[in-house]
């Protein structure tokens, strides 16, 4: 007999939980390119909701809390084109870098505290960070002709420095250090001849203090930490200099269509190896794996992904885009399934205690495919004290005894000491 079973009937939600063993706390979930950013407890209720730009429509790639209580998002604005007959009329197609992009810091209460947009024909995409002293780092590309790298049009990856004010400060080009990143003959060869998104940069993080500065400048608090999904390739930036002091991932088949590169209190680097394809010439892998690097040694001292060899559909990991990977201050490891809409929190025997299962769809229109995320972050009680505290006293955690469990001295911690 086959079940009489509509898809709505497939789980959503928290599926997995078991509070004894996690890091108890909120969840910023952002539907890919939603305007609607929910915070959600560890029953999977939302108990906050902010609108990606609550001064016009906007739709957002991310949520990040900030060390001063407020939020930074990523945001585009769809394009508007107006002409005499059709004042609201859009055309037929139009190309990314028609869309407005910003990065808009907001309050608890979703008041916009400050917003800086990126000029015309300059697109702001996938990162940025701020500093201590106020400034903001912003990840952003345009189209330019770069002779050194390729024949036809590249998307030039670059980053800039903001002040309070919106005044650039500092900038950094990506074709201006072509030739510091190692790439092989036949990689550049292949470049040439392909143009466009040659890089594909995806991630900009700003190193924190951590076990390995004071022995090698290149891991140093306030470098910059990258990632370029097209060549397979993670890297520092010396910020001081510009130049480019560390690489990792292209050789021997180590990464694949990387994202999301973060350095640990110890000088480990935790990555999102997403799979799929990536890399000149193109290395192929079905399956996705959270892997945590020493990048003195180029060891792997930790991954987790699918089980292996298996081919069973709820058990394989693979999300050949997007992506991020955070390490909790217990140890446990919290990431996702993008396409899935699926978050995770996992400890480091791979045990997985706590599974969330977006109900929110993604998309406008007829569009609305699935319940892809991008990203996502986790949040600590004490971190984001402001919701209902009726939330927190009901999740399920309260009176339940914390599993003390060890963390093997190899493994990195979030750092305290940011830049």
């Amino acid at each position: 007999m086959i079940p009489n079973r509509s898809v709505l009937d497939w789980p959503t939600g928290v599926t997995v939980f078991k509070p004894e063993k996690c890091f108890n706390g909120y969840t910023v979930v952002t539907p890919y390119r939603s305007s609607l950013i929910f915070l959600v407890d560890m029953l999977g209720r939302v108990v906050h909701v902010w609108k990606a730009d609550p001064e016009r429509h906007g739709e957002a790639w991310f949520l990040r809390r900030l060390s001063s209580g407020n939020w930074l998002s990523l945001v585009f604005h769809t394009p508007h084109f107006h002409d005499a007959s059709s004042p609201d009329r859009m055309p037929d197609s139009f190309s990314r870098y028609d869309f407005d992009s910003e990065v808009v810091e907001l309050d608890w209460d979703a008041r916009v505290v400050w917003r800086w947009r990126a000029p015309r024909g300059w697109i702001i995409h996938h990162d940025m960070a701020r500093l201590q002293n106020g400034n903001t780092l912003i990840l952003l590309e345009k189209q330019s002709e770069v002779a050194a790298v390729s024949d036809k049009t590249i998307a030039e990856n670059f980053f800039i420095e903001v002040d309070s004010a919106g005044k650039i400060v500092w900038e950094w080009y990506t074709s201006d250090h072509f030739n510091e990143f190692g790439y092989s003959d036949a990689a550049k060869q292949l470049m040439y001849e392909r143009g466009r998104d040659v890089f594909h940069t995806n991630t900009l993080a700003v190193l924190p203090g951590n076990g390995l500065e004071k022995n090698d400048e290149r891991f140093r608090k306030g470098n910059i930490l990258s990632c370029q999904r097209n060549t397979n390739v993670i890297y520092i930036i010396d910020k001081k200099s510009g130049e480019v002091v560390w690489t990792w991932g292209s050789e021997n088949g180590q990464l694949v269509g990387p994202h999301h590169p973060e350095m640990l209190h110890n000088g480990n680097i935790l990555i999102y190896d997403n799979g799929g394809r990536g890399g000149y010439p193109s290395r192929v892998r079905f399956d996705t794996r959270l892997v945590e690097v020493n990048p003195v040694s180029g060891e792997i001292v930790w991954q987790y992904g699918h089980e292996p060899h298996s081919f069973k559909p709820t058990s394989k990991f693979f999300s050949s885009s997007w992506g991020s990977v955070q390490r909790l201050p217990n140890g446990n490891t919290f990431s996702l399934d993008c396409h899935k809409g699926r978050l995770f929190e996992v400890t480091p025997s791979g045990e997985i205690v706590w599974e969330y299962i977006s109900p929110f769809a993604w998309g406008r229109g007829t569009q609305v495919l699935d319940s892809g995320i991008y990203r996502a972050y986790r949040y600590g009680y004490d971190e984001v004290p402001e919701p209902d505290p009726i939330f927190r006293n009901t999740d399920g955690h309260v009176g339940v005894q914390p599993i003390s469990a060890e963390v093997p001295e190899y493994l990195g911690l979030p750092s305290h000491d940011v830049p």
